[in-house]
């Protein structure tokens, strides 16, 4: 018998808004680009620097568990010639979403501040993804564009192992984004050695060392920036010689660690990090490594990651119960008995809030864990079913309703 019972699984910002940010989605068409009107009269100029630029950006889907996964993509800048020797524009050469659309905004204006005296007139910045087969949405490749459209304005290049994401404002504030710790491993699986993320987002990096471990924040330089110029002293190629001392140092640390992990309680290793930390205050993975290796590192999950953890744990559950497919999940994949698990193995480091919601997905997986083999359920099972479904609910309603924690998920 198939039980089609509906668990509609829902992320931290979807618990405030409805919405799932930087996810690809679909979009309007015939957005208008954001464009640089210049005064009458404006003098034309040579063409810009660098004709091209290119970084990774980071992008996140969610998959049909729930659960989250992130890449790292190419993004490309190009300089267009204008029909108009006066004008300036910058647009992606391929359809975005509102999100995108109102980023880029932000970025143009933005240049137009920060370089008003050396605007390439007569020319437009067209940024684009190497895979355009799939339609992008999210504010999270702002600070990528800033950097490509730096670069190709100023003529410094930048870093190609360098990747970053981050929501901006037209002032150069680095703001918060979603799904920081799938990006993480996408870069890394991209082969990217210096991350920047938002300083918002710096408790993702520490959620991400909790659920996946040392070498998660380890293998990749994790850096928080909170303004645009923070990014770009770590982005370009021409970095100033306390940040490449930095860096290198960090890379010296990573050879200690792929060794021997306990290295990193080494006092010549603690001493090396507590320079970068002095050169680089928002190095992440230096302050998490010498947490680690001072023997007091991270163990409690941040409100939204302890929120992400238990629904992306729950997922394969949802996904099950959603198909009502129940009697053939018994086997060496058994999604009910690896939820049980993985919840499990959560409880004891999870934000105290979250754990009454822990709880409810976990007694769920436990009620069909324990009758899968049944083709009926009695009317008694049902009772407790709907019971349990009920308090899965009342545990989501609380968390949407309590004050404190919306407010703390919109500071995170």
């Amino acid at each position: 018998m198939r039980y089609l019972i509906f668990i509609f699984m829902v992320s931290p910002m979807s618990l405030l808004f409805g919405v799932e940010p930087d996810q690809e989605a679909e979009v309007p068409a015939n957005v208008p680009p954001a464009t640089v009107v210049p005064p009458v009269g404006a003098p034309s100029a040579l063409p810009p620097p660098l004709l091209q630029s290119q970084v990774k950006g980071l992008l996140v889907i969610t998959l049909p568990d729930g659960s989250h996964a992130g890449t790292a993509t190419q993004m490309n800048a190009t300089a267009v010639k204008l029909t108009s020797p006066t004008g300036f524009k910058i647009r992606f050469n391929q359809e975005v979403g509102p999100m995108m659309e109102g980023a880029t905004d932000e970025v143009s204006k933005l240049m137009q501040v920060k370089y008003a005296a050396s605007l390439p007139r007569g020319y437009a910045i067209e940024f684009g993804f190497a895979d355009k087969h799939s339609l992008k949405d999210g504010p999270s490749a702002a600070v990528a564009c800033g950097l490509m459209a730096h670069a190709i304005i100023t003529g410094e290049p930048l870093d190609q192992k360098f990747a970053a994401t981050g929501d901006m404002t037209a002032t150069g504030q680095v703001r918060p984004v979603g799904g920081v710790g799938a990006k993480i491993k996408g870069a890394l699986r991209k082969d990217c050695t210096v991350f920047s993320v938002p300083k918002a987002n710096a408790t993702a990096v520490s959620d991400l060392y909790i659920t996946d471990g040392l070498e998660a924040v380890s293998k990749i330089q994790i850096v928080t920036v909170e303004t645009f110029d923070e990014a770009l002293a770590i982005g370009k190629a021409d970095r100033s010689p306390e940040v490449n001392a930095a860096l290198a140092d960090f890379e010296m640390v990573q050879m200690a660690i792929s060794k021997n992990a306990a290295n990193t309680g080494h006092p010549k290793v603690q001493e090396k990090l507590r320079a970068i930390l002095k050169a680089i205050p928002g190095h992440q993975s230096a302050r998490i490594v010498a947490l680690h290796g001072q023997g007091r590192p991270p163990e409690t999950l941040s409100l939204v990651g302890s929120l992400n953890a238990v629904e992306n744990g729950a997922g394969k559950l949802a996904n099950i119960l959603t198909n009502g497919n129940i009697t053939s999940t018994r086997g060496l994949d058994d999604p009910l008995r690896d939820t049980v698990f993985i919840l499990g193995r959560l409880q004891k480091n999870i934000d105290p809030r979250t754990k009454p919601l822990l709880r409810s997905y976990t007694k769920i997986a436990h009620f069909f864990k324990t009758r899968r083999e049944k083709k009926y359920l009695s009317n008694g099972e049902s009772g407790m079913l709907k019971g349990l479904l009920s308090d899965l609910e009342t545990q989501r309603t609380k968390i949407r309703n309590n004050r404190e924690i919306q407010e703390e998920l919109l500071d995170e």
